[in-house]
C-alpha cells in the first residue's frame, strides 16, 4: 500500500478508520486515509492529484459500492522534510445500496479493496497513479458509523411475496398500487389501497368466515391464525377513515407515517396469508 514514482516511494497509504455523516436521501461514509511520506532528497519534488477512488466489498469482483470523492484532489506534500498526513474520503451511500451491504455483511467485519486513482507530476512529467489495497473494518468500527449517519435509526428489511396463486393475483396488484401510490406521496390513496388489498384478500381466499370467526373468538382462546386474522381487520378498521369523511383533511389524518405503517403491515399480511394456501 504505497504511491511510487520509478521505484521510489512517494508515500505509505494507510487507511486508519471511517466515520458517517447524515445526508440527504441516503447516507455519508467518510473514509480515513494517512499518507506517510518519507525524505524527498531529489530536486522537484512530485505532486500527487488524488481522483475518486473505487471501492468493493469483499475482493475487487465482489459488491461495488462505487466511488469514494477525496476531500482534498491533493491532500499532502512532499518535500526534504517528510511529514504524515491525514484525509478524507467520501462514499455516498443510498439506503438500497447500504441495505445490500449490510445483507452481505451478515453480522461480520466488513472487508473493501480500495483502488486509488490520480496522477503524480514531477517537472513537465505526467505518471498514472495506481495503488490497490485491502481493508478490514472491525465489527465496532463499522456500527459506530452506521450509527453516526442514522441508519441504525431504520429498519430495514424484505417481505417476500411467495408465487401467488390465481385467485389472489387482484390483491397483489392492488399492493402494487398501493406502493406507487407511496412512492408518489400519495398517503391517503395508499392507505386506501391497503384497505382494498386486504378486503381483496380475504375475499379471492374465501376467508370472510374466518375473519368473522376469528374477531368473535374470545382473546384468550384465540390460536396463532386467529389474531393474525384479527390483525388483519384491525388493519382495514385503521384504513376505513380513508373510505368515510370525518371533517378532517385526508392529508392530516395519513401522513408519511401512517401510510408507511399501513402500507408494511398490509404487505407483511399478504406474504404470510399468501404462504398457507
Amino acid at each position: 500500500m504505497s504511491i511510487n514514482l520509478n521505484g521510489r516511494i512517494i508515500a505509505d497509504t494507510r487507511v486508519t478508520g471511517v466515520t458517517g455523516a447524515k445526508l440527504a436521501g441516503g447516507y455519508l461514509l467518510k473514509l480515513s486515509f494517512e499518507f506517510i511520506s518519507p525524505v524527498w532528497s531529489l530536486l522537484d519534488p512530485p505532486t500527487v492529484v488524488f481522483a475518486p477512488a473505487q471501492v468493493v466489498m469483499n475482493g475487487l469482483h465482489g459488491l461495488h459500492l462505487g466511488l469514494a470523492f477525496p476531500e482534498l484532489v491533493q491532500p499532502f506534500s512532499v518535500s526534504s522534510h517528510g511529514s504524515t498526513t491525514g484525509a478524507g474520503f467520501d462514499l455516498f451511500m443510498s439506503p438500497a445500496a447500504m441495505e445490500a451491504v449490510e445483507k452481505l455483511r451478515d453480522g461480520q467485519d466488513v472487508s473493501l479493496a480500495i483502488s486509488l486513482r490520480g496522477e503524480i507530476r514531477r517537472g513537465g512529467e505526467v505518471h498514472r497513479l495506481y495503488d490497490d489495497f485491502q481493508v478490514k473494518l472491525n465489527v465496532v468500527q463499522w456500527l459506530t458509523a452506521l450509527e453516526q449517519c442514522g441508519y441504525g435509526r431504520s429498519i430495514l428489511f424484505e417481505v417476500p411475496i411467495p408465487s401467488v396463486p390465481a385467485a389472489a393475483a387482484a390483491a397483489v396488484e392492488l399492493l402494487e398500487a398501493a406502493r406507487h401510490h407511496f412512492h408518489s406521496g400519495h398517503y391517503p390513496d395508499a392507505v386506501s389501497k391497503c384497505r382494498m388489498v386486504l378486503e381483496r384478500l380475504t375475499a379471492e381466499l374465501g376467508q370472510d368466515a374466518l375473519l368473522k370467526a376469528a374477531n368473535d373468538t374470545k382473546k384468550i382462546d384465540r390460536s396463532r391464525e386467529h389474531r393474525e386474522f384479527a390483525m388483519r381487520q384491525a388493519a382495514m378498521d385503521f384504513a376505513s377513515l380513508a373510505h368515510h369523511p370525518t371533517g378532517t383533511p385526508q392529508d392530516e389524518l395519513f401522513d408519511r407515517n401512517a401510510a408507511q405503517m399501513m402500507l408494511g403491515t398490509t404487505a407483511a399480511l399478504v406474504s404470510s396469508a399468501l404462504k398457507r394456501v
